[in-house]
């Protein structure tokens, strides 16, 4: 089983990074092959909406290859101005339902504020959902993310933590059961 996961930021010192790995690390503990596209690592160009897909970069072309290959994705994102954030959406805008439909994505977002990242969430689920995906129904929001790690990468509130060690284990078991009845037919 690979899983794709993407946090959605560029920052060196991600918050929604830390929050995806520990996801990550759990889906792997429970035997899936997780790998992390990272957009400081290799960025893709803003899109444009060209009409021959091929003459973009090879970057785009290796991510889509790697969403199309994935069983299921993690997908993060801190909290900008109520929403996802543009290096996530511009990615997003590269794919389609081909590279969804049917699968499975477990959501976490990020936000400084005391509030959460719920619009974040609900956001990412709407597009999940218009791109024919399956966002479980537990998703995962980390307030006042900036101070909320520990220098080990933990968090410091237990219960979040342990929620997002269990959104890994869900979605690997949520993959796990798709791919039985989806045998079945």
């Amino acid at each position: 089983m690979k899983i794709l996961a993407i946090a959605g930021s560029m920052n060196p010192g991600s918050t929604t990074k830390q929050s995806v790995k520990i996801v990550m690390e759990a889906a792997q503990k429970y035997g899936a092959e997780v790998e992390l596209f990272d957009f400081r690592e290799k960025p893709l160009p803003i899109y444009d909406n060209r009409s021959d897909d091929s003459t973009y970069p090879e970057s785009v072309q290796r991510f889509k290859a790697k969403m199309l290959e994935a069983d299921g994705f993690i997908f993060g994102s801190p909290e900008y101005h109520g929403s996802i954030s543009g290096v996530l959406k511009n990615a997003l805008d590269f794919i389609g339902a081909r590279e969804l439909e049917g699968k499975l994505v477990a959501l976490v977002a990020t936000a400084g504020g005391a509030m959460g990242a719920t619009n974040t969430l609900n956001t990412l689920s709407i597009i999940c959902r218009t791109l024919h995906a399956w966002p479980l129904p537990s998703m995962v929001s980390v307030p006042r993310s900036y101070m909320a790690f520990n220098p080990d990468g933990s968090l410091k509130d237990e219960k979040i933590q342990q929620r997002l060690e269990d959104l890994g284990k869900s979605l690997v078991e949520a993959i796990e059961i798709m791919g039985k009845e989806v045998r079945k037919i």
